[in-house]
């Protein structure tokens, strides 16, 4: 079984959109001041410990306009050699850049990434859709 690792930028006030310099977005670049040797390292290592990525059709957009002309580092050379998986519904097929469209229900396709096509992943999908418990103890 894999496991699905979510490397997402957040502020404290909410925002994550489009943490880099690139895009059109209200807060584009947002991270930018942030960025230090510690987050790279931290970055690094979840790239290198990943076997694929998984994207969104935006970012896979922004990405596949960019990595692909850059190489001769490590990290670069790493982004580009991975498969990547992803998710849309407006995409076709052939998809660039050692890319795969995950046809179908989103859900179910990470599923089958995730375990497989095995009575594991039917089971899980199963428990997932049951509701939440009512939280208790909690000030309303």
């Amino acid at each position: 079984m894999r496991r699905i690792v979510a490397a997402e930028y957040l502020s404290l006030d909410g925002v994550t959109e489009d943490s880099g310099p690139a895009g059109e977005y209200e807060h584009r670049g947002w991270t930018v001041p942030y960025w230090n040797d510690e987050i790279a390292k931290w970055q690094t290592d979840q790239l290198f410990a990943s076997d694929a990525l998984l994207l969104g059709r935006v970012t896979y957009e922004e990405f596949v306009a960019s990595w692909p002309l850059r190489s001769g580092d490590p990290f670069s050379d790493r982004t580009n050699s991975l498969p990547k998986f992803v998710a849309s519904t407006t995409l076709e097929e052939p998809l660039e850049w050692s890319s795969t469209l995950l046809k179908g229900d989103v859900v179910d396709a990470v599923a089958k990434l995730k375990y497989g096509d095995t009575e594991r992943r039917r089971s899980s999908r199963r428990r997932r859709r049951t509701p939440a418990p009512e939280p208790t103890g909690v000030a309303r």
